[in-house]
């Protein structure tokens, strides 16, 4: 049995043979980790002031663990990876050589002996300069006076997530080193393995994208967060990312500038987990592909050395493994370039099986004549793409037509796409911490309609459309409606209000909550009145109101400023105290907890409010700041009744101009868009022609101006505008300000001067 003594001398020997590989390890981490900092350090801190200092201070006690693991620097992100492949190859490439293989197993050394004399040598290849670059790194922060003892706290976090993040590809590299019987392939098999998941992960979600209309990724499910903690790729950026920023105390740093989160958002959106929850699942992820690596050498037979891969008759099973994904995948990227629905898809998927297939073979065997020697399997790749195909194609499970029992449903909840391009909320500026940032109309706890008759109704009217294949209609359809709608051919009134194309159909998001815990999510497309009806229905109920209307989101104490805006669209700061702009947005409130949600959509606004809110930290690039400047958020329309707020203003001085004055007007220009009634090749892009003049004579001017709208922005769809616009220059401006007119004003029918 080998000594503890003789044990260290054996991992000795491993580093020495490897030296070049701890110098390069040395020079890059100190680079990447200590001389980066310092730079960081001290262009932030040269020629500032006392105050200035302070805030500085603040910054960099939150961002400064990110630059010890890599989720804040983008030089060491790339070290872990490569040093992490470098230390495994380096290590047990002498599996790949006959010659070294007999002699390793010759010594008088369990297979488990030098398994680990490799590893531990690989590792402190890597730990050794990582640790002692993390502690010059901490110093020079120490130097500068911004640390604490919890920057400290979280400095030793971020370091082990550095580590652990390494371990993450060297564990990966070192079991593709067993699988595989040749430096090549070993790579090769370690970037499979690597991305393997996020490649599954990208068929889950991109699959049925293409050929459901009605499916909806939905977020916070089982398998969304299994495959989080299953995959290679997003464990390794949720390991870093929540140890460099975990428990920051303001969430607007949780992950701003974090490159793991935006890097792992590539493959698929998920949302962060506990500190507790990520150390836990990457500790078990660890040690079960230290374990399979550890039982594979085991059983590895020495003669493996050379080929493709150490177990043959794994061959045709890694074959399909690897080709059925990457060929769909392939596929799903190829034919998401192109707007001819799902043949494309089909086409390059069956196209790149095939040739993966062949490339596969090559790597088996390198020889070009026995491409195809793996006739079964290939043959299962094949019929394995073209099965899910099929599936997926013809719809066989019914997914876009499902509907489930109105009396297997606990409540629905309801998510309306094209409101969101009419209300505008306050996501990334509030300071609030009493709300959401922003409504979460599908999964709030307030939006779980208990009654939701009217929503499972509008439900079946969307689950009939996708039968009827409405969500998949060729754009030509979509065109003539829209074009009818442009030409006025269809009267629609109600009320006596003008007629709106409400038979337009729109994208809702349907959350299904089940008896039994379970929750489903789908995505219709139905006709705008049916939502209208719908919505009127839900906002009989203030609280439904309180989450849909955006100045439920404004905090007071944040606003710096409220403005108007009419139709001369001049916004004007309102000279109000902080008393008088507090209770001009309570008086808009009452009016938007009064108003008929129908006038949302079916009367024009006269005006808006916004308000100003003070933007806080900002990034440019890897440096923060805290910004002076307002971010105004406007959308607070104004309409005829809201009562409470034009009262208030006209209180306050302020009253709001529904019409221009020609007295105002300086110049008028009219341009109309004109469409061929042929409609262009099926491939080509037609051009409208436009016609403009110059309108100077006043009376005209004034017959324009009777026309102009303040704005076509609606509810759910905005008005059509008949082609003309104007572009009208108001005396004392420089830019002209652009307007759509109500009725057409058609200027080749008129006198051109």
């Amino acid at each position: 049995m080998t000594s503890k003594i003789s044990y260290s001398k054996f991992i000795k020997e491993d580093i020495r043979r490897r030296g070049w590989l701890l110098v390069l390890s040395a020079v890059l981490l100190f680079l990447c980790v200590t001389v980066t900092t310092l730079l960081m350090l001290e262009a932030s801190f040269a020629n500032i002031s006392q105050d200035e200092l302070a805030e500085q201070w603040n910054i960099y006690r939150t961002v400064f663990p990110g630059l010890l693991n890599g989720s804040y620097n983008l030089l060491l992100f790339a070290a872990l990876l490569l040093l992490g492949g470098l230390c495994a190859v380096t290590g047990f490439s002498y599996l790949h050589s006959r010659e070294q293989t007999d002699f390793y197993h010759s010594l008088p050394l369990s297979r488990r002996q030098l398994f680990f004399i490799s590893y531990l040598g690989g590792l402190l290849v890597f730990l050794v300069p990582y640790l002692a670059a993390s502690l010059l790194a901490v110093l020079a922060g120490f130097a500068h006076g911004f640390f604490t003892l919890p920057v400290l706290g979280r400095c030793f976090l971020s370091v082990l997530g550095g580590t652990l993040a390494f371990l993450m590809v060297y564990h990966l590299m070192i079991l593709a080193m067993m699988l595989t019987g040749k430096v090549v392939t070993g790579i090769l098999a370690a970037v499979s393995l690597f991305f393997y998941g996020s490649i599954i992960g990208v068929l889950a979600a991109g699959l049925p994208l293409q050929f459901f209309s009605t499916y909806y990724t939905g977020r916070g499910q089982f398998l969304e967060k299994l495959y989080d903690f299953l995959s290679p790729w997003p464990m390794f950026g949720q390991i870093l990312g929540n140890t460099a920023n975990y428990n920051v105390a303001d969430d607007r740093y949780r992950y701003i500038s974090s490159l793991s989160y935006y890097l792992r958002r590539l493959a698929r959106p998920a949302n962060p987990y506990s500190l507790a929850a990520t150390l836990a699942a990457a500790a078990v992820f660890l040690a079960v592909l230290l374990l399979l690596a550890l039982l594979l050498y085991q059983k590895r037979p020495s003669e493996a050395a050379g080929n493709a891969l150490s177990f043959p008759i794994t061959a045709p099973f890694i074959k399909v493994l690897i080709s059925v994904p990457t060929a769909l995948c392939i596929g799903i990227l190829v034919g998401s370039m192109y707007s001819g629905g799902t043949k494309w898809i089909i086409l390059m998927s069956i196209l790149a099986v095939i040739l993966l297939c062949g490339l596969i073979e090559f790597i088996y065997h390198m020889d070009v004549r026995r491409l195809f020697a793996g006739k079964y399997s290939s043959l299962a790749s094949l019929l394995g793409v073209a099965g899910i195909l099929c599936v997926l194609q013809f719809d066989v499970f019914g997914y876009d037509t499902w509907l489930p029992e109105e009396d297997s449903l606990e409540s629905m909840s309801l998510d309306v796409s094209q409101m969101y391009g009419y209300f505008s909320y306050p996501d990334t500026v509030s300071r609030s911490t009493d709300h959401p940032q922003y409504p979460d109309l599908l999964n709030g706890e307030i939006c779980q309609i208990q009654e939701f008759a009217p929503i499972y109704e509008l439900a079946r009217s969307g689950v009939e459309n996708a039968g009827k294949g409405a969500d998949k209609m060729a754009g030509r359809e979509l065109e003539s409606l829209n074009q009818s709608s442009n030409a006025g051919t269809r009267e629609t009134e109600m009320n006596g209000r003008e007629s709106e194309p409400l038979d337009e159909q729109v994208y809702i998001t349907i959350r299904y909550n089940k008896k039994s815990g379970s929750s489903v999510y789908r995505n219709y497309r139905v006709s705008a009145r049916e939502v209208l009806d719908t919505l009127d229905i839900l906002c009989q109920e203030e609280s439904y109101r309180k989450i849909l209307f955006p100045v439920f989101y404004a905090d007071y104490e944040d606003i710096s400023a409220v403005r108007l805006t009419d139709i001369y669209w001049e916004p004007k700061i309102l000279d109000l105290t902080e008393k008088e702009q507090d209770a001009l947005l309570d008086a808009y409130k009452q009016d938007v907890l009064n108003v008929d949600i129908r006038d949302l959509q079916l009367e024009r606004p006269i005006g808006e409010l916004s308000i100003d809110i003070p933007e806080g930290m900002q990034f440019v690039g890897q440096m923060a700041y805290d910004s002076k400047y307002n971010f105004t958020l406007g959308g607070f329309y104004l309409y005829e009744g809201y009562e409470n707020s034009l009262a208030l203003l006209e209180t306050y001085g302020y009253t709001l101009r529904r019409e221009i004055d020609p007295e105002d007007v300086e110049q008028v220009k009219l341009a109309e868009t004109i469409y061929t009634e042929e409609a262009p090749a099926e491939g080509k892009f037609s051009v409208p022609d436009t016609s403009e003049r110059i309108v100077t004579d006043s009376d005209e001017i004034a017959a324009v101006l009777s026309q102009v709208q303040y704005t076509t922005s609606r509810l759910l769809i905005s008005t059509h505008a008949a082609g003309t616009s104007a572009e009208i220059l108001l005396t004392g401006n420089k830019e002209p300000t652009y307007y759509t007119l109500t009725d057409e004003v058609r200027p080749s029918q008129r006198d051109v001067n």
